[in-house]
């Protein structure tokens, strides 16, 4: 079996949380692989990639998406368009989150007037339900963005979009900021102390190519919706997360698997990392020791992953392993984040 295992969100931990934790066979299996990996567009490019979906400007997600709801993507250029809320500073603007509580009518009502304002651009503006919109236009754009994941509490500047296309959306972003800043929907929702929708989010852009079937997994275990509608409509088998190694082992057989773990969240992030290295790492160990899989551990953040490839060594390194005090996890994890 080949396994890609993704733990999310474990770079994003706060240093004080990651000082406390530790888990001694995910450490040490850390410690058996070469330097690692570093992607810089975060784990959603490990999803696309395990999915056999190639990057164009962007990482296309946007199409894919559209068609795992139900829309056929045809030709077109897709772009997720997130309904988000700005904060605005005295020196900077952030991206202060996505808005996920919109009711139909507030959809139909924001979405109305973007669409009056925009059509004779060319955008057209859909939705797939409440607050899950696309941009979509005839031309590929030349465009690069990033997630809003990536941008969650940062400045916007070193984020918005790059590309030869890119100040003509810039503009049209700074006339969706207009547009929606006294919107009655708006005002009604910070009267009720609700987030306001004052932008729209454009990341994920690109036109629908069929995946490379060759580099695809062929079963996608996760409880994410973005990875698991990325793998529905791009062909994968997919299912909720086995309880452990063993189970995903106990299910039918399968040659290459994605399996993206639920996130791991302070306060409790010890107590998952502990589940962890029973239920994952130490049978992990054995198999590896084992020569029964090829394995790549995914250690997540927002904005960036890391890959490692850990390795069993010889019967000589993997009696020294087993007998040497454990390295440690959060050693590793900071001498990782200071290089």
């Amino acid at each position: 079996m080949q396994l890609t295992l993704v733990l999310p969100n474990l770079l994003d931990a706060p240093p004080a949380t990651l000082a406390a934790a530790d888990a001694p066979v995910l450490a040490r299996l850390l410690s058996t692989a070469e330097a690692p990996i570093l992607e810089p567009d975060g784990p959603l490019a490990i999803a696309c990639i395990d999915l056999g979906i190639a990057k164009q400007n962007d990482w296309p997600v946007a199409p894919w998406l559209a068609r795992a709801a139900g829309i056929d993507p045809g030709s077109r250029y897709w772009l997720c368009a997130e309904p988000v809320t700005l904060a605005v500073g005295r020196v900077e603007v952030r991206l202060a989150g996505v808005v996920s509580d919109l009711d139909a009518a507030d959809s139909i009502a924001l979405l109305s007037t973007l669409r009056a304002q925009f059509a004779s651009d060319g955008i057209e503006f859909l939705e797939g339900g409440p607050g899950r919109w696309w941009v979509t236009l005839a031309e590929p754009q030349q465009l690069e963005t990033s997630p809003p994941d990536a941008v969650l509490g940062k400045p916007l500047t070193a984020h918005l979009p790059r590309g030869a296309d890119a100040a003509r959306w810039r503009r049209w972003q700074s006339e969706i900021q207009m547009l929606l800043f006294e919107h009655p929907v708006n005002r009604l929702r910070e009267n009720s102390g609700l987030r306001p929708v004052n932008d729209v989010w454009m990341w994920g852009g690109g036109t629908l190519r069929a995946p490379d079937s060759a580099a695809a997994v062929t079963a996608v275990f996760t409880q994410t919706p973005l990875v698991r509608d990325l793998a529905r409509a791009a062909g994968a088998d997919s299912a909720t997360v086995p309880a452990s190694f063993a189970a995903l082992r106990a299910a039918p057989p399968i040659t290459s698997a994605l399996v993206w773990l639920d996130a791991l969240d302070a306060p409790d992030l010890q107590e998952q990392l502990v589940r962890f290295d029973t239920d994952w790492a130490a049978p992990l160990e054995r198999a590896l020791d084992k020569h029964e899989l090829d394995v790549r551990l995914v250690i997540a953040g927002s904005g960036t992953a890391l890959s490692f490839t850990p390795h069993a060594g010889g019967a000589m390194q993997r009696l020294r392993r087993r007998w040497s005090a454990p390295p440690s996890l959060p050693a590793l994890l900071a001498a990782l984040a200071d290089a």
